[in-house]
């Protein structure tokens, strides 16, 4: 024996099967539960919603239809009426106080729709976006673009995998053996010194040490081929090779040092008494000249008698002002 919310339920959804609206799919999320369901909801046309594909995430419980359903968006939408966090639709008629029974599912997934092109932005919960409308309608526009893209892409990875059993085999196709084949392209002789010249340019081995390659000839004497065909420039081609030959000459002979030449060793033996020197031998300090040595017993008497001289003459310019007569000045 069935609640009487789970007749009412299973009531609309047939309702709502025999008479589907436009862009909105409804499926139970389970089988054997009829309180849970998922719709899929279609922006409308010729709105900046178009192409968009939503789902919607519907809840009953046993007090249906006395009580509104709970909704929530999984692929959440920048809408004005919309929680961007958990995706809840803010409408007056889902709310408890403003729940009418008369109300169908039809009704409310319809209504839904509508309100992804027709916001409230008196009633708004996503503060953002009411003001994104007021100041800059055209960002607006933009994000909303977004979001369509981002619910086909979600809606993509999520569609199912097609069931192998529908799956038509490929038939075969029989080749008739008795017809001849076309070639797909035109084949024309080649020479046996043009075929001998270009593997020559491609083969790494030689058939005598004094055959030549006539790809590294011509790139022998033209750097810019070279560095198109290293992928690198002069430089560092015989950088590589040098250090090559390096490395194969230690790998295969083992790491030799040549003997120094007599100027090498003569340098390095001056270079070690210089550094000798430097260390053990004190420098050496100059004295300085009798010439320049200062005698401070003769130069003394000399001060004295400049000093002397100098407060003479200041006495003797205070005793002429002293004499001065102030009448006939003035």
């Amino acid at each position: 024996m069935f609640s009487k919310a789970h007749l009412i339920i299973e009531r609309d959804y047939t309702k709502f099967l025999n008479d589907p609206p436009w862009g909105i799919e409804l499926f139970p999320l389970q089988d054997d539960n009829i309180y849970e369901f998922v719709a899929k909801i279609r922006g409308l046309k010729n709105t900046i919603w178009e192409g968009g594909l939503f789902r919607v995430y519907i809840r009953f419980d046993e007090n249906y239809n006395l009580h509104p359903p709970s909704l929530c968006f999984h692929s959440i939408p920048f809408h004005p009426n919309i929680d961007a966090i958990t995706g809840r639709p803010c409408v007056d008629f889902l709310q408890p106080e403003n729940w009418d029974k008369s109300y169908s599912l039809s009704f409310v997934l319809l209504s839904i729709q509508s309100l992804l092109s027709n916001p409230n932005l008196r009633n708004a919960v996503n503060v953002e976006a009411v003001a994104m409308i007021n100041e800059n309608p055209k960002r607006y526009r933009q994000v909303a673009a977004n979001c369509v893209a981002a619910s086909q892409r979600l809606e993509a990875k999520n569609a199912p995998l097609e069931d192998p059993r529908n799956i038509k085999p490929v038939e075969p196709k029989y080749i008739d053996e008795s017809k001849p084949v076309k070639p797909s392209r035109k084949i024309s002789k080649l020479s046996f010194e043009d075929y001998y010249s270009t593997w020559c340019g491609i083969a790494t081995s030689k058939s005598k040490p004094s055959d030549t390659n006539p790809l590294l000839e011509q790139l022998r004497d033209r750097p810019e081929l070279q560095k198109t065909h290293m992928a690198l420039p002069q430089h560092d081609i015989e950088e590589q090779i040098k250090r090559q030959v390096e490395e194969h000459t230690m790998l295969m002979y083992g790491k030799f040092t040549s003997k120094p030449t007599f100027d090498e060793e003569k340098e390095a033996k001056i270079a070690r008494l210089q550094k000798m020197k430097k260390i053990y031998l004190p420098p050496r300090v100059s004295p300085l000249p009798t010439s320049q040595d200062i005698l401070l017993e003769h130069s003394l008497p000399s001060l004295h008698a400049k000093e002397e001289s100098w407060e003479k003459e200041v006495d003797d310019l205070v005793a002429w002002t002293s004499n001065l007569d102030t009448a006939a000045i003035d």
